[in-house]
């Protein structure tokens, strides 16, 4: 399979015979074989994860499978935590987001890939007291939903990595390491700051997977 970060969270993975587009929001450039069918996924409805255009995408042989906080103006299946749903060969599950909507997994051509959408360890400066209760959720949340995974080993995994958490930015990459088994991580949220990538390189991560850096090429895993 081929890989490749159109920007931002959309995520375009192309295999043999099928086509999976992750959290387009309407920015890059989609370079899609109209001859595999597109499966559209769309984790929740924050504007930099998803817009009504995806449904203006041109294809002949396309499907939309969206959290269900979205509102579809075409038919689509949608999804809510943890639930699962087979279409066509794919094997979709989901998990409750920290965020809003949900993450992912998705099961096709021998492959399991993992789309975090929203879902991470969000610690965010503390304020006050609500802050820190706040970040405790977010914490125990993440570490619950990714309890679920345990017995899963992913060959892709697209994960939250976010400089606005500051000092935080790589909790939830790391917490995703330690927890779940993986092949490849591929961080996503940057916000077209690819210059993340040069600061990832610079800490000490002793990571179990391979890191792949975001850009616009594409991966083979």
């Amino acid at each position: 399979m081929k890989v490749q970060l159109i920007t931002h969270s959309s995520v375009l993975v192309e295999g043999k015979k099928h086509i999976l587009l992750f959290d387009y929001f309407g920015q890059g450039h989609l370079n899609l074989k109209m001859n595999k069918p597109l499966y559209i996924f769309n984790s929740h409805a924050h504007s930099d994860h998803y817009t009504p255009a995806i449904f203006d995408i041109k294809h002949p042989k396309k499907k939309y499978i969206l959290s269900n906080d979205i509102k579809p103006t075409q038919d689509a299946f949608m999804m809510g935590p943890h639930e699962s749903l087979d279409i066509d060969d794919l094997h979709i599950k989901t998990l409750f987001s920290t965020d809003q909507g949900v993450g992912f997994i998705v099961e096709v051509e021998d492959k399991k890939i993992y789309f975090a959408g929203d879902l991470n360890d969000w610690h965010w400066q503390e304020d006050n007291e609500q802050d820190h209760l706040d970040n405790i959720w977010q914490h125990d949340t993440y570490l619950k939903e990714l309890s679920y995974l345990k017995q899963d080993y992913f060959d892709m995994a697209f994960v939250p990595v976010d400089k606005r958490l500051d000092e935080h930015y790589i909790d939830g990459l790391m917490e995703f390491d330690q927890h779940v088994k993986a092949k490849y991580i591929m961080p996503i949220h940057y916000f077209g700051h690819y210059e993340i990538s040069e600061e990832l390189k610079k800490e000490s991560l002793n990571l179990s997977a391979t890191l792949l850096y975001p850009n616009h090429d594409y991966f083979t895993f």
